[in-house]
């Protein structure tokens, strides 16, 4: 890796192995099926991402941002032989992380040498202070406590927040490791306060990124630290609450349209909405107050939505944060 002296650890080294996500196709000028097609690059089925880069249009336009930079990625890869090293947001796209945010439009790598210049696939970094590399299904990539706080400094809080609850929830990683990772920066890095305030409130216990992004919008406004992932037992059943602040017995649920997607249709996702429904009514017999939002409600900043569902079940700011 252009005479790094870092070391590069195999992925199945880790107790976990994402996979990478798939792609789509691929043309490229120096595919032989596209000698002397230069008149397909300017028709309507073909999108050019890069110099001498198409993919079919429909599904571009189709396409999930994280399936446009996987596409951006195995570009990149197939341009330079594989000589890149990935890192942030591209870095979690390969390894498969929770992204919430904006994706780059250029894959995010390790500048190498002085000699490798930008192209139009490629936004390359300094990294002071990368710890060992991983090398995953093909692809070298930063590690998963490098990858998750660029994310918190490049990202943002809640960019950050969720992917490393994802990280220390799959045990991927650990928070002595994401510490590590940030007391390895330089001083004055980029980014560094929101990567310390990301570790500060990263919880394994949370189930998905819409939970994250709940509780680093209840952090934001002052509202009381729930209690995560509390089992209640009711009659035979045995439930377990997004958030629960117990004084008051008010639950906190996170109404992730995601868990619904797998059963979009049909009758599963008639019995999944109905079981919802038999779950609020038994924590409503038994003396508790739900609170639900959406990931609408609790996207924008400060979530003002989520805020007054919540204020209406009685959880109001405290002035002081966790």
């Amino acid at each position: 890796m252009g005479g790094m002296s870092t070391t590069i650890l195999e992925r199945t080294d880790l107790a976990h192995s994402p996979s990478p996500a798939p792609s789509l196709p691929l043309l490229l000028t120096s595919d032989p099926v596209m000698t002397g097609a230069s008149r397909l690059f300017a028709g309507p089925g073909l999108t050019r991402i890069a110099p001498g880069t198409y993919v079919p249009s429909q599904e571009w336009a189709e396409a999930r941002p994280d399936l446009r930079h996987m596409t951006l990625i195995r570009a990149a890869m197939a341009k330079t032989r594989g000589d890149v090293v990935l890192l942030g947001p591209s870095a979690a796209v390969w390894l498969g992380l929770p992204l919430v945010g904006r994706l780059p439009g250029r894959v995010q790598c390790l500048r190498l040498s002085e000699a490798r210049a930008r192209t139009a696939l490629l936004q390359r970094h300094r990294r002071p202070g990368l710890g060992d590399l991983l090398n995953t299904s093909g692809a070298h990539t930063s590690s998963i406590a490098d990858t998750v706080v660029d994310l918190a400094r490049w990202g943002g809080l809640t960019q950050g927040v969720c992917a490393m609850d994802a990280a220390l929830a799959s045990h991927l990683c650990t928070r002595a490791e994401l510490n590590d990772a940030v007391d390895h920066l330089a001083t004055g890095a980029r980014g560094i306060r929101s990567a310390r305030t990301a570790i500060h409130l990263t919880d394994a216990r949370s189930e998905s990124p819409g939970e994250s992004l709940s509780r680093v919008r209840m952090w934001q406004a002052t509202l009381p630290r729930p209690d995560l992932q509390h089992e209640v037992h009711i009659d035979s059943h045995t439930y377990r609450l997004d958030f629960l602040w117990p004084r008051t017995k008010v639950v906190g649920e996170f109404d992730g349209r995601i868990k619904y997607r797998k059963n979009s249709v049909g009758k599963d996702a008639e019995d999944t909405v109905l079981n919802e429904r038999r779950r609020e009514l038994a924590l409503t017999r038994a003396g508790y107050d739900v609170a639900r939002w959406t990931w609408e409600e609790v996207w924008p900043t400060d979530a003002p939505a989520m805020l007054r569902e919540l204020a209406r079940h009685g959880i109001h700011p405290t002035g002081v944060r966790w």
